[in-house]
């Protein structure tokens, strides 16, 4: 028989265990799921259209995004599933002096482009802290864009528009999580995306 001494130190060994056991779990877990909320920088269509800001006559670009929203789920301990939909847009305007039109004005031309996207995400993740959470993700799906053209020609009406005509979306990055609690923290990801770099909240719940 236990005594009553031996018995208090057996329960006190096992609430040590659960404690620790709850404050050193890992980041990423089975059964959790993840919502990020992210702003990205560095796009490659942006970049071609802000070049042209010291050759055209008043100027203006308008940028949204990239704008990053997703959900993962934790399979397991190192792999996680889930949906990754992202937008991105840009607007030019500019005078072209080179051209004038038949009542005497500069050409004024705008060109709008957006892009979207909705992709299948697998994750793997390679760590075993409680606060950091690296990991390798990489996605396939859907994308559509569109790109418009429009002037102030009185004569012509040269106003056109293009939709992309590949609809497959593909994307890989390299990223990590901090928790600054159970629930709360930033994510950061690095890599081939609608954005070379992007940050952002990640909720876990």
């Amino acid at each position: 028989m236990i005594s009553k001494k031996n018995l208090r130190r057996v329960i006190a060994s096992s609430g040590m265990m659960c404690i620790m056991s709850l404050s050193f779990g890992q980041a990423f877990e089975t059964g959790n799921s993840n919502i990020q909320i992210g702003y990205g920088f560095g796009n490659f269509v942006q970049a071609i259209f802000k070049t042209y800001e010291t050759t055209y006559d008043e100027f203006k670009f308008k940028g949204t995004g990239p704008l990053f929203f997703k959900y993962e789920y934790a399979v397991n301990d190192k792999i996680g599933i889930g949906l990754n939909v992202a937008y991105i847009g840009a607007e030019v305007s500019y005078t072209d002096k080179d051209h004038i039109t038949s009542n005497g004005e500069f050409y004024k031309e705008t060109i709008k482009w957006s892009n979207i996207s909705a992709l299948a995400r697998m994750n793997l993740h390679f760590g075993d802290n409680d606060k950091f959470d690296p990991y390798w993700g990489f996605g396939l799906g859907y994308r559509t864009g569109n790109t418009t053209y429009d002037d102030n020609d009185p004569d012509y009406d040269n106003s056109a528009s293009l939709k992309s005509y590949i609809p497959f979306g593909f994307e890989t990055t390299l990223g990590a999580r901090y928790f600054f609690s159970d629930n709360f923290g930033l994510y950061a990801e690095t890599g081939l995306a609608k954005a070379v770099f992007q940050v952002g909240l990640d909720i876990k719940f």
